[in-house]
């Protein structure tokens, strides 16, 4: 019985778990359904907890959206916009928000709390595709409370599988980050 617990034990590390990844889609762009439900039930087999909000060029709808998403107990936020089209092209791009003195943030400094590690997840992205990281205003991160990026991946119905695995394993190599094998 010992054996067997010791057994476990050592082996535990190769067995990660997405249980705990709770990753926040914030859709954006053109909703396509077929793409939409392609990448819901990705994420879904993959073992991934996925919440997903609507997003919205209304400030009010964005606060909305904000305190729910702040209140989940979310892992990262991806604000994608997602397609099957004609080409396969990506963009990654993280806040260009900026914490300054003092205790009390604006709703626009929030995501600046958490720059290293959505520079760290964007970097991750941008190496797997071979695109460098934009830093732009994004609107759908104000406020948020956790790490996040854009990401707009648009990607033939050949090609989803495989940028869909470069998504997944990116995601992967950022939560696994801490786990030394």
């Amino acid at each position: 019985m010992r054996r067997l617990f010791i057994i476990i034990f050592l082996l535990l590390p190769f067995f990660h778990s997405q249980a705990d990844e709770h990753v926040v889609l914030y859709r954006i762009g053109e909703k396509d359904p077929v793409a939409w439900n392609l990448l819901s039930k990705y994420f879904t087999s993959k073992g991934y907890n996925v919440s997903t909000y609507e997003g919205t060029d209304s400030l009010e709808k964005h606060i909305e959206n904000v305190n729910r998403i702040n209140k989940g107990k979310g892992s990262l936020l991806l604000a994608i916009d997602f397609n099957i089209g004609e080409t396969n092209h990506v963009l990654i791009a993280i806040t260009d928000a900026k914490k300054r003195k003092g205790n009390v943030l604006a709703i626009e400094e929030v995501p600046a709390i958490h720059e290293s590690n959505s520079k760290e997840l964007a970097t991750l992205l941008a190496s797997s595709f071979n695109r460098g990281v934009k830093q732009l205003p994004l609107f759908p991160l104000l406020g948020v409370d956790m790490p996040g990026i854009f990401l707009r991946m648009e990607c033939t119905k050949e090609k989803a599988g495989e940028m869909l695995n470069k998504l997944h394993d990116s995601l992967q190599k950022y939560f696994r980050r801490g786990i030394k094998r």
